[in-house]
């Protein structure tokens, strides 16, 4: 028992694994924003958002491992299950039931009813959303379960009686199956529930010689599910495309002109003042002070233009509660790590990671920017960079460089 306790919880961590890690793929070559998406780019939920009460009845049959005894139709019996559910992302989900009811085991020539309950906690995976991805409007989901729980049997006096059975039994068992979910409304769900149970022999009380070691269990139920709190999920901000970047790149060349016309307006008040300087000593002194003022102003902007020539800044862009970079940023990185080898020796680069912080936690958000500037810092070092013209940093929630959106962004400068 104890090695098909631990093959089963095993099976049931590999599929959980083999999930999450096929859901959280990362395809940075992707341009278009997936406009039903699987596991990427959801806000996690609130604790009292999409849950779930559930409500259902059907029939199952109860079998030994070997040596069953009676014709098939005599080992039928009802039962009726209430269990709540969370589902903590379209995907991946939570549930926790109560199955009760009674099945019947012949023996020799005598048809015994014996009752049963089942109390489980259950994964789900919703493969629907999954492999479809997400939709709110879909009719149908199916969904597939797997979790253990505790059984009991062999509880009542007419039952301990008609078994021949001291006491009552109770072990733990495992379960899996499928559910079909069709949603009838945005509250309203009507399920067709599958479902198998695998556990020891000795939990049903009826006995007999060569009867197996195992016990199974298997029945299909007809319910209904009622839907609470926010019923739906909300992405999180899509990830920025080549077009945003290359818009955000023309922005920056239009500055780049506002400011060259800004250059020449101070040059052309520069010779107008000196034009005017011979007409009268008076308007001289004046156009003496404004002519050091522009010369200072010109020299600085010039100082600046050049050391900006010398010193090139970059941004890099991040999806949603990411820290990995695209193919795309490793090029322009890369292209930046020449710029800066060849620029100044003596000028430090300083690299400030952001984040969101309208959705999450205020911590993690924090922790999330810094980890995005290491990222990027460890990757210039990593293609020559000096260290020592190299510091980097996270920043807070009150020091956010856009208004909206586009906060989960690294600036170089």
């Amino acid at each position: 028992m104890k090695k098909l306790y631990l093959t089963t919880i095993a099976f049931i961590l590999l599929l959980s694994s083999f999930s999450l890690t096929a859901g959280d793929g990362k395809d940075s070559l992707k341009k278009d924003i997936d406009p039903y998406p699987s596991f990427k780019g959801f806000v996690t939920n609130k604790f009292w958002d999409n849950w779930e009460i559930s409500l259902g009845f059907g029939t199952g049959f109860s079998v030994y491992s070997s040596n069953n005894q009676g014709a098939w139709g005599d080992r039928f019996g009802i039962n009726g299950e209430f269990s709540v559910a969370k589902w903590l992302h379209p995907v991946v989900g939570v549930r926790a039931g109560l199955q009760g009811g009674n099945f019947n085991t012949v023996r020799g020539d005598e048809k015994i009813k014996w009752p049963f309950l089942y109390g489980h906690v259950d994964a789900m995976l919703n493969m629907s959303n999954w492999i479809g991805g997400y939709k709110e409007d879909r009719v149908y989901y199916a969904v597939l379960f797997a979790g253990m729980g505790l059984y009991a049997s062999n509880f009542t006096n007419e039952s301990r009686i008609a078994t021949g059975t001291p006491g009552a039994a109770a072990n733990f068992a495992f379960t899996a199956g499928l559910i079909n979910k069709f949603r009838v409304s945005p509250s309203v769900d009507i399920n067709l529930e599958l479902r198998g149970i695998l556990g020891m022999a000795s939990l049903n009380p009826v006995q007999y010689s060569s009867r197996g070691r195992f016990l199974g269990n298997g029945d299909v139920a007809v319910g209904v599910t009622y839907r609470f709190g926010k019923r739906d999920f909300q992405r999180g901000a899509a990830g920025y495309t080549l077009e945003d970047i290359n818009t955000m790149k023309r922005e920056a060349e239009e500055a780049a002109v506002a400011a060259q016309e800004k250059e020449d307006n101070l040059e052309s008040q520069l010779a107008d003042a000196q034009k005017n300087a011979a007409t009268a000593q008076q308007r001289a002194d004046i156009a003496e002070k404004e002519l050091a003022k522009a010369n200072d102003e010109l020299e600085n902007l010039r100082e600046q233009q050049a050391l900006d020539a010398a010193t090139p800044e970059e941004m890099v862009f991040f999806d949603f509660a990411m820290a990995v970079l695209t193919r795309e940023d490793q090029i322009r990185l890369t292209v930046l790590s020449d710029q800066i080898k060849k620029g100044p020796q003596d000028y430090v680069y300083t690299i400030t990671g952001y984040a969101d912080f309208k959705t999450g936690e205020r911590a993690k958000n924090t922790a999330l920017a810094e980890k995005r500037a290491r990222v990027v810092y460890e990757y210039l070092v990593k293609s020559g960079v000096p260290a020592e013209q190299l510091t980097y940093k996270g920043a807070g929630a009150d020091q956010q460089p856009f208004n909206s959106e586009g906060n989960q962004t690294v600036i170089i400068k």
